[in-house]
């Protein structure tokens, strides 16, 4: 019997799932094959001192997430691992954070030359100089208080009033939801909406836990007539959605859906996971509030991440937290990693303090606009592309291909020619179906890279419809 298992009686998970994760591990990892059968669900509860009960919970969580298969009279057997586009998404998740000298517009990372490094650097050894211990000591779980403090009075500007006690600072937004997803842990198949497509990172993050229900995304939002018809049949825990900018697509959800997203929340007792990358990056002169500037009910978790905008290396974000989490997130942080830098929460701080921020953003948004207007007047002369929506601002266009292309093969041929996009399957809960849609970030390319790329696509796109 390959399944080797120890049950971790201070663990916050019940056996169940501690079963779940020793076998989902040992499935990734290849030390079981597939099409292996695992042992019958009286052999393990025997030899682990289990209930059947407990297994059998085990074996429906693993099928649930088409980890194994079920032969009736036979036994149970691991799936194989992953259908041909799923085995490509990988390898493009992976291609999207490095430029290798590529035209990247696969990154929605800003390129190194736009990182704020001279003004960290002087930051920096001024703290060195001054009390260079309390910088590499660990800072208080919940983070730096002066921080925190900062980021608070920050938020009043986006009409976001909360407390330092509600502040949770995580090295990275990606932190903040594998927090969440180690609380939905707790819960017995939690129910989550995510919009169809979606950023990749919630479906990887929160589809070995919950059971992920995709929502048609129009040009102002989801599709809340279909989000009312199924919070009408079933129980839903939580929404996922980025309000602004929304990756892939590029939207900003329309003021009079955010209104109606809350009054669903409170009618259907869910919670709204709202992740807040590049909010700031409008381009248009008008603000873009969050849904969190509307939240009279302490329904909306706030994920805000400081990586695009300011360097991804400082593993920086925050959430602002529903007083009822407030205590679970705490107790999660600290089991993670029990704080984020001390070094750079402080730096941080001072970046903020010191108005190099707000002059940082100024210039981001100065680049990032001319940027936005290069890509789109070579998109436009690009012929039967359709751009799904144009929010005059974020970091990337949403393209729908001619004649139901496939983005896969249009990803394969750029990328033998070093040029770098996110073809549509990534965003999407079922990567095993081809999508005519890919994402193109101007974020990392140079002007003469925006160029040169789209007129390379362009002739991918033309040789593939002769």
């Amino acid at each position: 019997m390959k399944i080797q298992f120890s049950i971790d009686k201070n663990s916050n998970d019940s056996i169940y799932l501690q079963l779940y994760t020793a076998i989902k591990t040992m499935i990734s990892d290849g030390t079981i094959q597939p099409e292996e059968k695992l042992p019958s669900i009286r052999q393990l509860a025997i030899k682990y001192d289990l209930s059947r009960l407990t297994v059998l919970k085990t074996y429906d969580l693993l099928e649930q997430n088409n980890l194994i298969y079920k032969i009736h009279g036979k036994g149970c057997f691991v799936s194989e691992k992953v259908s041909l586009y799923e085995k490509m998404q990988k390898p493009i998740i992976n291609n999207f954070a490095i430029i290798n000298k590529n035209i990247n517009f696969a990154s929605s990372t800003p390129c190194t030359e736009l990182y704020p490094t001279d003004e960290f650097r002087g930051i920096i050894q001024r703290l060195l100089e001054k009390n260079p211990k309390e910088l590499f000591n660990y800072s208080d779980t919940q983070g730096f208080y002066q921080l925190r403090e900062i980021i608070v009075e920050n938020l009043r500007t986006l009409n976001i009033y909360t407390s330092i006690e509600n502040i949770q600072i995580v090295s990275g937004a990606q932190q903040a939801l594998d927090i969440l997803n180690k609380i939905m842990l707790k819960s017995e198949h939690p129910t989550m909406i995510v919009g169809d497509p979606t950023y990749y990172g919630a479906i990887n993050t929160f589809s070995d836990i919950a059971d992920l229900i995709s929502i048609p995304v129009c040009k102002d939002g989801f599709d809340l007539d279909e989000l009312e018809k199924i919070l009408q049949n079933r129980k839903v825990d939580y929404i996922y959605t980025m309000i602004n900018f929304e990756s892939p697509t590029g939207i900003i959800w329309s003021f009079e859906k955010k209104q109606y997203l809350l009054y669903l929340a409170k009618k259907y007792n869910f919670l709204i996971i709202e992740d807040d990358c590049i909010s700031e990056l409008s381009y248009s002169g008008t603000p873009t509030l969050p849904l969190k500037s509307l939240d009279k009910e302490d329904r909306v978790i706030y994920i805000k991440s400081f990586s695009k905008i300011m360097m991804p290396g400082l593993r920086l974000a925050y959430m602002v937290i529903p007083k009822s989490f407030i205590t679970e997130v705490i107790a999660a942080k600290f089991a993670s990693d029990i704080s984020s830098s001390t070094l750079m929460q402080i730096a941080t701080y001072h970046f903020i303090k010191d108005g190099y921020f707000s002059q940082h953003l100024e210039k981001l948004k100065r680049i990032f606009k001319e940027r936005y207007d290069l890509t789109l007047s070579y998109l436009n002369q690009i012929k039967n592309i359709e751009i799904f929506s144009l929010p005059n601002g974020g970091l990337y266009f949403w393209i729908k291909l001619p004649n139901k292309l496939d983005s896969n093969i249009v990803y394969n041929i750029l990328r033998e020619n070093k040029i770098s996009i996110l073809p549509g399957s990534v965003f999407y809960i079922d990567k095993s179906m081809p999508s005519e849609y890919i994402r193109i970030s101007f974020a990392s390319a140079t002007n003469s890279e925006i160029k040169a790329g789209l007129a390379q696509l362009e002739n991918v796109i033309q040789s593939l419809l002769k």
